[in-house]
């Protein structure tokens, strides 16, 4: 009886053939490769394809950009024409470098 149980612990449950086991760890080794391989090539698309969606939008949005500035035309007229436009034309250039350097030390309450 001993000799049985030790017969059917030494024994595997399944006999597969060393050739079989080999091919089957070659087989599943190519397959872990190739699935890399195409996981690897699907995030090169997508980063190709959404950098060609944002290439694509900025040109829209400055193609739009530019196609509504040709049809703007200046709100205020530059005349020269008005009573500021004259006040200016009469300061000389030391009164116009006061202007540019002057400040308001108060601020008046409303």
């Amino acid at each position: 009886m001993k000799e049985l149980l030790n017969d059917m612990e030494k024994r595997l449950p399944y006999q597969e053939s060393e050739e079989y086991l080999i091919e089957l760890i070659d087989k599943k080794t190519e397959n872990a490769i190739m699935l890399h391989r195409k996981a690897k090539s699907r995030k090169r698309w997508s980063m190709m394809t959404a950098s060609a969606a944002a290439v694509a939008l900025l040109l829209i949005g400055f193609g739009v950009k530019l196609m509504f500035e040709k049809d703007k035309q200046p709100i205020v007229t530059l005349s020269g024409d008005g009573p500021l436009d004259e006040f200016l034309n009469a300061l000389s250039d030391e009164e116009a470098a006061q202007l540019l350097y002057y400040e308001i030390e108060e601020i008046p309450e409303y």
